[in-house]
């Protein structure tokens, strides 16, 4: 999608997902400061620790939501298979990452990543799917 988009749902759902980016990476880089340079411990470290996870849960929830209102059905078929191949290079990836930590020692892949991993796969996807339509 190009910074031209015409369409009004997909250029809320892709300012939305800039949007949410954003701020996982805001909340994540001040809940790290709050926790160590403020010291944070105990009862207090629970909320601290769930906001950068509020915006993932809101861009999945407007992903939904552009998927109910998108009226071209093409386009909706290429997110959503954009979608697979991210879920499914997800999986697979995190599931050979966890035999070889099992298996092989290697060091743990950090669960914080998985989100960023899913999108890098569905953006690996979307090329390829364009191109089978071509």
């Amino acid at each position: 999608m190009s910074c031209s988009i015409k369409n009004a749902v997909q250029r809320r759902f892709v300012i939305n997902c800039w949007i949410g980016a954003a701020l996982v990476v805001v909340l994540s880089a001040a809940t790290a400061l709050a926790v160590r340079v403020a010291h944070l411990h105990g009862p207090l470290v629970y909320p601290v620790a769930v906001l950068p996870a509020l915006p993932i849960i809101w861009v999945l929830f407007e992903t939904g939501r552009y998927l109910a209102e998108e009226k071209d059905e093409f386009v909706r078929n290429i997110l959503v298979q954009c979608l697979l191949g991210g879920i499914g290079g997800t999986l697979a990836l995190t599931t050979v990452w966890g035999n070889l930590e099992h298996f092989a020692g290697v060091p743990r892949l950090d669960p914080i990543l998985v989100y960023a991993i899913f999108w890098f796969f569905a953006a690996l996807t979307y090329p390829v799917v364009y191109r089978r339509y071509r």
